[in-house]
């Protein structure tokens, strides 16, 4: 198995298919191999030789396609970076990786000269944007007009194919490796439930392509074939330009990104009838903004993946539940073809339906482990299982319903308060855009729920207790927020997951 397979059965199947576009840009399936081949090739003149990391910081674009298919092409690992870290973050994950060869695109040339400096390792910086190439570093499109095509080495199996860092929201980042037959492991088993994408398919890429989730959903439309839009970042009149103009037809979004779609003025305006799966993922959807994004895509089938670095994909809700719109849409939705998954105690014996327990996981699916950090990959694997982290409890058909990450459980009084619950509670008011529920010191519940709240726009009135009354009517009188905090924003990372550790530093815990 190996993740140069599709574009082989691409260029056999249909080689005039357009398969990138990215602004006014467009490559058929024909044009993206000539260039992969010649950038593979590159690599190799700069001394890239099999099994090596080579990294790239940049905003998506159909040169992040070509980065990833002529890494494996010629046999490396391919290392995206994460675009929201600070410079000192990047370059620890650089020198973490032992990455030497590094491409920059436009937005992120500035950095070349910082990151050398703080990188002894890092010898070859390679310039990817549309504009001049910066003293200092190689020009990528004269790299591959200098190079002669190469053969692919198809280097697969468990040989390593991705780098990604996770987090540095805790500590230092964690490297997770992965490799090609585990990442095809989690595609083809969610493909065979899913089905977001379909040959042909035209896929809007928003969400950055250094997050897994994101990485996903490129390949799988590689699998079946089809056509790619880059957007190089996120905005809701960028989105449903783009869906309108290049008649997009399955996307994923954050719900952050839903939000800001759902609340877009000129909505109502744009012709998204082409879209026909709007998959979900990569932080919890208050259960109001999801029933308010179907409404805007009354054609389009929503599915919700759930998962992680270290796995992929996990779970799936789809079409059919979305549909029925019962209590299940609160749920994560079942687990993959390619995937097990149980809910085991503290002791880590497997817990019956109902009770809430840490999510667990086993199969091919699972990362190799946290580079060179081998006593973390230790306590996450154990007797072959990943401890995802992640609070929750399955039911009697193997619905899993995410409750809280562990470390973010409140205890007050002496009762387990999960986050999740309460900021669904609390999203479903009418006044409320978006919130996050935290524990705060407490000197007489020993921590409190407290909830951090944005406001709709115009809603400026609402009382603690009014939204108190409110929480209290849908869940338990001691889950209720006892305090509340108003905000313009709330802290994202880009995943669109709420930082809370940032939310608790802010309170001193």
């Amino acid at each position: 198995m190996y993740l140069t397979q599709p574009l082989h059965r691409a260029l056999q199947q249909f080689p005039d298919r357009p398969m990138t576009i990215c602004g006014d840009r467009v490559r058929t399936t024909r044009e993206v191999g000539d260039r992969v081949a010649r950038l593979a090739a590159a690599f190799l003149r700069l001394g890239v030789r099999a099994g090596d990391r080579v990294g790239i910081l940049a905003l998506n674009s159909d040169r992040y396609h070509e980065f990833l298919y002529a890494t494996w092409w010629m046999g490396a690992a391919a290392h995206p970076v994460n675009i929201r870290w600070s410079p000192a973050e990047i370059a620890y994950a650089l020198d973490d990786s032992g990455t030497e060869v590094l491409l920059l695109d436009d937005a992120f040339a500035p950095l070349a000269h910082t990151l050398k400096e703080r990188c002894p390792e890092l010898r070859t910086l390679v310039h990817c944007g549309d504009g001049p190439t910066p003293e200092g570093m190689l020009s990528y499109e004269e790299l591959l007009a200098s190079s002669d095509p190469v053969p692919d080495v198809r280097r697969g199996d468990d040989q390593l194919a991705l780098l990604l860092y996770t987090g540095g929201t805790t500590g230092l980042p964690k490297g997770v490796a992965t490799t090609h037959r585990r990442l095809l492991t989690s595609m083809y088993g969610s493909i065979i439930i899913n089905r977001a994408v379909e040959p042909g398919s035209v896929t809007l890429l928003t969400a950055p392509l250094f997050h897994i989730a994101a990485f996903c959903s490129w390949h799988n439309q590689n699998i079946v074939g089809g056509t790619h839009v880059f957007l190089p970042s996120f905005s809701a009149e960028g989105f449903l330009d783009a869906v309108q103009r290049h008649r997009v037809t399955s996307c994923i979004l954050v719900p952050t990104m839903v939000q800001a779609i759902c609340e877009h003025p000129e909505l109502e305006q744009y012709d998204v009838s082409s879209l026909r799966t709007v998959t979900y993922g990569g932080a919890g959807s208050p259960q109001s903004l999801l029933l308010q994004a179907m409404r805007a895509f009354p054609r389009a089938g929503f599915t919700q993946g759930y998962g992680m670095t270290e796995t992929g994909v996990l779970t799936i809700l789809g079409r059919e539940e979305h549909r029925k719109a019962g209590h299940r849409l609160r749920s994560a939705g079942r687990a993959t073809a390619s995937v097990e998954i149980a809910v085991v105690g503290p002791d880590g014996r497997e817990l019956p339906p109902g009770e809430v327990g840490e999510v667990v996981t086993r199969g091919d699916h699972v990362m190799l482990g946290y580079w060179r950090k081998p006593e973390l990959t230790h306590e996450a694997l154990r007797e072959g299982w990943l401890h995802t982290g992640d609070a929750g409890h399955l039911d009697e058909d193997g619905y899993l319903y995410l409750v809280d990450r562990l470390k973010d459980m409140i205890v007050t009084g002496g009762e387990n308060v999960y986050s999740a619950e309460v900021e669904n509670a609390v999203a479903a008011h009418p006044a409320v855009l978006s919130c996050a529920v935290i524990g705060v010191s407490d000197p007489q519940w020993g921590e409190r729920v407290h909830a951090v709240v944005v406001l709709r726009p115009g809603h400026t009135a609402i009382t603690v207790e009014e939204l108190r009354t409110h929480t209290k009517s849908l869940i338990a009188g001691y889950k209720a927020p006892r305090t509340v905090e108003f905000v313009d924003t709330l802290p994202t990372s880009a995943a669109g997951k709420v930082l809370k550790r940032a939310l608790r530093d802010a309170h001193g815990q």
